[in-house]
C-alpha cells in the first residue's frame, strides 16, 4: 500500500527531525547554563585528587562545581551582547531566562562560600580566587591605566589561572605533596586550560575584534595561534617523561597520554570546523573522559 507506506515515512522522518532538534536544544541548554563546563571541572579536581593520591573530598569537588557554574553563569550574563555574535543560541536563551540565570549562579557561589567556611580559610581563598582575579580583570583603577582586560593575552592566562589554583590546589590542602608532583599537575592544567580558552577565543575572533579584546587570535592570527596550541599541547609530553623517570603517576599514564592525544585532536579538527555546540561538547567535556579512563585504568 504506497500511501500507507508514503505516510509511514513521513512519519518516521518527523520523529527523526523532532529527537534531532531535542537533542539538539538539550545540548544548547546543557552548555548555556554552563551545567556541562562545571561538571567537566569538577572532575578535573577529581582527577586532580587521583594523581596526588590524597582521600577525595567530595564536598571540595562539589564546591569546585558550584564555583565554576557561577562564575561561568555570570560572565555569560554579562556577555550576552557580545554573544549575540559568537554564539547567538547561547545569548537567546540567556537573556530570555535572565532572572533564573542570576539567582541560581548567586546561590551557588554562597553555597560554596559555606563549604569554604567549613573546611578553613585556605579552601576559602582558592574558591574565591576565581572571583577575585575575575574582578581584578575587568576593574580599571586608573583611567591613565589600561584594564587588564585590555591587555594582550591577558584573559587567557587570568582564566587559564582560575582554572588551576583550584585544580591543583583544593587535593593538597592540609597534607604535603613532593613539590614536583605539585609543579608538573599544576603545568598540567594551566596548559590545558590556556589551549581550552585560547581555542574557544579562536572561534570568538568576530566578537572579540568588535569590542576590542586583545585575544591571542586576534593580534597573530587563526594560523599562529594553532601552531602555539600545538606546541604547547606537545610540552605536556614532560608529564611521560616524568613518570617513565622519575615514577610518577605511573598508574595513570594511560589517561595522560590520551589527555596529549585528545588535545592534538580537538586543536586540529577545531582548526577547519567552527562550530560552537562541537566545541563546547568535545572539548569542555574532555575531563569527563579521562576520568572515565582514569577508573577503568585503576581497576585493571
Amino acid at each position: 500500500m504506497p500511501g500507507v507506506t508514503s505516510y509511514l515515512n513521513i512519519i518516521g522522518t518527523r520523529l527523526r527531525n523532532w529527537n534531532f532538534n531535542f537533542c539538539k536544544r538539550f545540548l544548547v541548554i546543557l552548555t548555556s547554563s554552563s551545567v556541562y563546563i562545571a561538571l567537566n571541572g569538577c572532575l578535573k579536581t577529581f582527577f586532580s585528587f587521583s594523581l596526588y593520591g590524597t582521600p577525595i573530598s567530595y564536598p571540595l569537588i562539589l564546591a569546585t562545581f558550584l564555583v565554576i557554574y557561577s562564575v561561568y553563569g555570570i560572565n555569560k550574563i554579562t556577555d550576552t551582547e557580545e554573544d549575540q555574535l559568537n554564539a547567538p543560541e547561547r545569548s537567546n536563551l540567556i537573556s530570555s531566562h535572565e532572572k533564573l540565570f542570576k539567582y541560581t549562579a548567586v546561590s551557588a557561589y554562597a553555597l560554596a562560600f559555606i563549604i569554604g567556611l567549613l573546611y578553613g580559610w585556605q579552601v576559602l581563598l582558592v574558591l574565591l580566587f576565581p572571583l577575585l582575579a575575575g574582578v581584578v580583570y575587568s576593574i580599571q583603577i586608573n583611567p591613565k591605566i589600561p584594564r587588564l582586560k585590555d591587555i594582550f593575552a591577558v584573559k587567557s592566562l587570568i582564566v587559564a589561572l582560575s582554572w588551576t589554583v583550584g585544580n591543583t590546589f583544593l587535593p593538597i590542602v592540609d597534607y604535603d605533596v613532593n613539590l614536583m608532583v605539585m609543579l608538573l599537575i599544576f603545568y598540567l592544567f594551566f596548559i590545558k586550560s590556556f589551549i581550552n580558552t585560547v581555542l574557544f577565543d579562536l572561534m570568538d575572533v568576530e566578537g572579540d575584534e568588535k569590542t576590542g579584546t586583545m585575544t591571542i587570535p586576534v593580534v597573530i592570527g587563526a594560523s599562529h595561534t594553532i601552531k602555539l596550541l600545538l606546541v604547547l599541547n606537545s610540552t605536556l609530553l614532560i608529564l611521560i617523561y616524568a613518570s617513565m623517570v622519575y615514577g610518577l603517576f605511573q598508574i595513570f599514564i594511560i589517561p595522560l597520554i590520551f589527555c596529549i592525544i585528545y588535545g592534538y585532536f580537538y586543536i586540529i579538527y577545531f582548526s577547519r570546523n567552527k562550530n560552537r555546540l562541537n566545541m563546547d561538547i568535545l572539548v569542555d567535556g574532555e575531563w569527563i573522559l579521562v576520568v572515565f579512563i582514569s577508573l577503568l585504568t585503576m581497576r585493571m
